[in-house]
This record gives C-alpha cells, sequence and structure tokens, in this order.
C-alpha cells in the first residue's frame, strides 16, 4: 500500500536525484490526499522556485510555515527566493521570524546576519543615514546570537568597514571590541584600547601632525625603450608609471609628535602604523593587505581612507623617546630593506640637521648593519628595540616626541640612489669574480626554490657560469659581484634587489613560478613597478612540482612552491643572452 510518506521519501529521492519534474507529479500527489503536509508544499515551493516562477514558490513554502512555524531549512528557502529577486526586506523579515520561532538555530540567525549585511552594502552609494540604520541593525542580530560561530566572526571585519563608510565611528568601534573578545581573549577589555583613524598619504598627515616638512626631488633612473623591449606588453603600463614616479618629490617631517605601533609580522615586514593624536594614521600604500586576526589595524576601507586601531597594551613594551629620532619601518628582508627603507636614509644628505640623530629600527640584521655602514650609518646610531630591551621583544608602541619620519622612496630614485652611493664604495683590490653567476637558493629557505637546480647549475656551467651561494658573500661582495657581472641567473626572491648594481651591458635572467609573468596575474604591479632599469632583462617560467590538489590558494603562500625549469629553454635564452653581449660589447 502507497501511503504520503513513501510518496514523499521517493519525491524526495527524484528531488536530489535531478528529477524536479518527476518530484513536483508526486508532491501534488500527496497534497491531494494530505493538504496539510508541510514537507511537501515546502518541497513543492522549491522545484517551483527553481523551474522559474519565484512567486508560487514563495506561496508555498510561505504555507508551509504558517503550518509549521519550526521547519528551520523552510524558512533559510524562502529567505534566499527573495534575495534572488532582489527582495531584501521580505528575506529579512522571514528570517526574523524564524529567529523568533527558533531562537537556538545556527542557520537562520547566520543568513539573517549576512543578509543584513548585504542590504546595509546595498546602501553604500545612498543616504549614509540608511546605512548606519542598516549596519546597527545587523549588529543587533549578530550580537542576539546564542552561539557566536565562526561565519558571525566572519562577519565582524566587513561590517566595520560598513560603519567606517558611513561614518559611525561609534558603531565601528563596537565592532572592534566585539573581534576583540576573540582576538585577545587574554586581555581584559579596559585594557585594550579602540579608536578609528583617518588614513592619509605623507602631505596630509604632515599637516595633520603641524610638523615642519621639507621637500626635494632627486634623480632618478628612468625606463628606456630597451627596457619596455625587455618586457612583455601587459606591464608596460606599469613599467612606464615609474617616469611618473620618479619624478615626485620626496619629503621628511620634522620633530613630529607621533606614536608608532610596531611588531607584527605580516609576509616579509614588521608592520609599522605611525599616528597622531590617535585619529590619523600614515598611509602611502593603498594597496597594502593586512592579514591576521592580531593586527592592530583593521577595517581598512578601500582605497584604504579610514581604518580602526586595537591596541592591547599588556601585550606592548612601551618606550617613550623625548630626544630627535629618524623612524623609518623595519623589515628582516633582504630586498625590502634594500631597496625600500636604506633610500629613505637619503634624507641624511638633504637635512643636514638629521645626520647625526639616531635611527630607530626593529630587529636589525647582521648584513643590516653592513649594509647601514656602508652608506655612512654606524652601528651606535641605531636604536633596536629588540637589542636594547630583549630578544623577546616583538611588539613595541613607541611615543616619539620629536620624530623625523621620511616619506617612502618610490623604486627609480631608490635605484639610482643604491647605484650612486653603494658602487663608489667597491674597493679597488678587491678579489676577482665571476662574469657569469647562477644565484643559487639550494641552501636557503624554500620560497622561490628550484626543484632541478642542481641540473639548472651543471647547464650553466656549461656556459660559463659559477654557482654561487648569496648568503656565502657579504653585502660588498655581493655588489662588486653583481656590478661586475656580464649574466646573472636567479630565482625570483629578495637577492634580485641586487640588480640595481648591474652594468648597461649585464643581463639578468629571472626564473620564476607559473604564478608570475602573465596577463592575469596578481603580482603583475611589482613585476612592473619592480622593473630592472639597468642592464637587460630576461625571465624563464618553470612549472610547478607536486600534486596540484595539494597547493595551497594564498599567493603568498604559492611561493613555496617548487618549480622545475626547462633546460632547453634556459640554454635558448643564455645563447641570445651571449649574442646580445657580444653586440653590446662590439
Amino acid at each position: 500500500m502507497t501511503t504520503p510518506q513513501s510518496l514523499l521519501q521517493q519525491a524526495v529521492e527524484h528531488h536530489q536525484g535531478g528529477r524536479p519534474a518527476e518530484a513536483a507529479v508526486l508532491y501534488r500527489a500527496i497534497l491531494v490526499a494530505e493538504p496539510w503536509e508541510v514537507n511537501a508544499l515546502h518541497l513543492l515551493g522549491l522545484v517551483r522556485w527553481r523551474s522559474g516562477d519565484p512567486a508560487a514558490g514563495a506561496r508555498l513554502i510561505a504555507r508551509a510555515l504558517r503550518l509549521n512555524t519550526t521547519l528551520e531549512a523552510a524558512y533559510i528557502n524562502i529567505a534566499n527566493l527573495h534575495r534572488e529577486q532582489e527582495e531584501f526586506p521580505e528575506s529579512l523579515r522571514w528570517l526574523e521570524q524564524g529567529v523568533a520561532a527558533l531562537p537556538m538555530a545556527t542557520g537562520p540567525r547566520e543568513l539573517l546576519c549576512m543578509l543584513s549585511h548585504d542590504w546595509s552594502v546595498k546602501a553604500l552609494d545612498g543616504d549614509p543615514a540608511v546605512v548606519r540604520e542598516r549596519a546597527r541593525r545587523c549588529l543587533a542580530h549578530i550580537v542576539g546570537a546564542p552561539v557566536f560561530t565562526r561565519r558571525l566572526y566572519d562577519l565582524l571585519e566587513p561590517q566595520l568597514r560598513v560603519a567606517l563608510m558611513a561614518g559611525d565611528k561609534e558603531l565601528a568601534e563596537i565592532y572592534v571590541r566585539l573581534r576583540n573578545r576573540h582576538d585577545f581573549g587574554g586581555v581584559a577589555a579596559q585594557d585594550t584600547d579602540v579608536f578609528t583613524v583617518d588614513m592619509l598619504d605623507f602631505p596630509d598627515f604632515c599637516s595633520r601632525t603641524g610638523a615642519r616638512t621639507i621637500r626635494w626631488t632627486p634623480p632618478a633612473e628612468r625606463p628606456t625603450d630597451t627596457t619596455l623591449a625587455d618586457y612583455p606588453g601587459y606591464l608596460h603600463d606599469h613599467v612606464k608609471a615609474l617616469v611618473r614616479a620618479g619624478d615626485a618629490p620626496l619629503g621628511v617631517a620634522l620633530d613630529a609628535p607621533v606614536e608608532v605601533i610596531q611588531g607584527f609580522y605580516v609576509k616579509d615586514n614588521y608592520e609599522s602604523f605611525v599616528l597622531s593624536d590617535r585619529r590619523a594614521m600614515l598611509c602611502e600604500n593603498k594597496l597594502a593587505v593586512i592579514r591576521g586576526a592580531h593586527i592592530p589595524l583593521i577595517g581598512v576601507t578601500p582605497g584604504a581612507k579610514e581604518a580602526a586601531i586595537r591596541l592591547p597594551r599588556p601585550l606592548y613594551r612601551t618606550l617613550e623617546i623625548a630626544d630627535p629620532i629618524i623612524f623609518v619601518p623595519s623589515t628582516p628582508n633582504y630586498w625590502h630593506f634594500m631597496v625600500e627603507v636604506l633610500p629613505m636614509l637619503m634624507l641624511r644628505d638633504e637635512v643636514p640637521e638629521t645626520r647625526d640623530r639616531p635611527i630607530l629600527l626593529f630587529d636589525v640584521r647582521r648584513y643590516q648593519y653592513e649594509m647601514l655602514d656602508l652608506i655612512g650609518v654606524p652601528a651606535s646610531q641605531i636604536l633596536d628595540p629588540r637589542r636594547d630591551l630583549g630578544p623577546e621583544t616583538n611588539q613595541v608602541l613607541y611615543r616619539l616626541a620629536r620624530a623625523t619620519i621620511p616619506s617612502q622612496v618610490p623604486y627609480p630614485v631608490a635605484y639610482r640612489w643604491l647605484r650612486d652611493r653603494l658602487l663608489p664604495r667597491i674597493r679597488p683590490d678587491r678579489p676577482a669574480h665571476p662574469k657569469r653567476v647562477f644565484l643559487s637558493r639550494r641552501s636557503a629557505y624554500p620560497k622561490h626554490r628550484i626543484a632541478n637546480d642542481t641540473e639548472v647549475g651543471d647547464l650553466l656551467a656549461r656556459h660559463g657560469f659559477t654557482v654561487v651561494l648569496p648568503e656565502t658573500l657579504s653585502v660588498l661582495e655581493t655588489i662588486e659581484m653583481i656590478a661586475g657581472a656580464e649574466m646573472v641567473v636567479a630565482p625570483i626572491g629578495a637577492g634580485t634587489s641586487n640588480h640595481v648594481f648591474l652594468p648597461p651591458h649585464g643581463s639578468w635572467i629571472h626564473l620564476n613560478s607559473p604564478d608570475f609573468f602573465h596577463p592575469a596575474s596578481p603580482w603583475n604591479r611589482q613585476m612592473g613597478t619592480q622593473a630592472t632599469l639597468t642592464g637587460h632583462f630576461r625571465h624563464l617560467t618553470g612549472r610547478f612540482v607536486g600534486d596540484p590538489a595539494g597547493f595551497p590558494t594564498r599567493d603568498v603562500d604559492r611561493l613555496e612552491i617548487p618549480i622545475e625549469i626547462d633546460l632547453d629553454a634556459l640554454e635558448r635564452i643564455v645563447e641570445e643572452a651571449e649574442e646580445r653581449l657580444a653586440r653590446d660589447l662590439s
């Protein structure tokens, strides 16, 4: 005997098996016998919705919910139906009913909060008061959750950005404090400072601090027709932008009263947040991505215009400095220190009154002391909190009464300055270095690792190359070697900063992963704006080694996937470089 329940089971099997028409026939048969069968009403409503009749689907699901107010899946489905039709108020109304009927259910609450967020985002181009009202409504739904889930946690930062864009700083700070409960669980709420900041470029930040500012326009390397010919066309706009970057004036703020939160390590840098009166933050890189639950900077709005800061005081060492001091960002990364940090210290030449001021740097490495010494900064002039407060010091809050803060230095200016300052340090009696060099990372950190490194080295040896492990050389020895090189082959990595010392006839050959050098690459901006502006450039893309199913998805993490280099392709590039070298030297 066929019963309504057995028919329902068959109908569900058809539905789940991708046969909605067959399922609908059985749902209707059930409803003829039992018009109040809520599961058949609900599921037939799904079929009608997905068959192109959302209005009929909504009526059926609503009828099911009037008969049984505890159908959790029905609340979720009717809400999604109305969301798909851009009927947000109706969608939210059903979810609010579901939350009231099922206060302990996670699904309707999570969807209610997510749709409330979407609804507030949709209002961003309109009246800020509407955005604020919707954002506060979303907050009420989040706070009312009996269980705080990961999905609700993940909504806090997007909603924080919405609050900032709507100008509701009070609401933004509430969202920050909600996150702090989970990010800084061991710190009492009253021991964490929370405040919002305007993110300002260098001139506006200097104006906000009231600091005296000196500006100048230094010489820059210029991209040439040869530079463009060396790079693929999809990077040309980035390379051409280097001309504009090189023409922009630099500046330095003098005797600025600021606070600096420093210490959290993100990618290759210790992030530094330079604050004025806890209402403005120096921001010159609009594309910075701040990741991690514990980062002080949070909720950065599009275009990096506003953000919030949280400072868990017990986690920080405080360093107060009343005397004049130079502050520059810190990084343990060779590339970033060489090309981004070191050139900032040209201010010592442009503004003589700063020449003898101490320089505040965090976690200074031995090679960095060598670089600093090469530009005339003795170790005694460096203030390193890790050295002075102990190596266990990770997070520091600086209170600087008279900070000297330089602007960032664009790459074409940095390249020119590095060449002008460091090439004259080459020793006339230096030992002989190979003119053809393979900078191998076989003994280095696994990023940018070449799987067939030994075979690459053997092939290059047949063309007169010497395998060099960069970590075995001093900074000065590296500069001397590159400055006299005809050809350098190297995996992309920190050591490629040394391309700035390449002579005009030299060639630099990058060995890179498939993530680099293609029109859709997320790294295109870096590849273009960090272009080699002296000598010649070529690149060769290897193939990833390993099971793609296990590859990480984040761009930065994928740098650790080893690559294999096509030896025949590499030999062709080397032979072309040899031919060009012969022409350049003839």
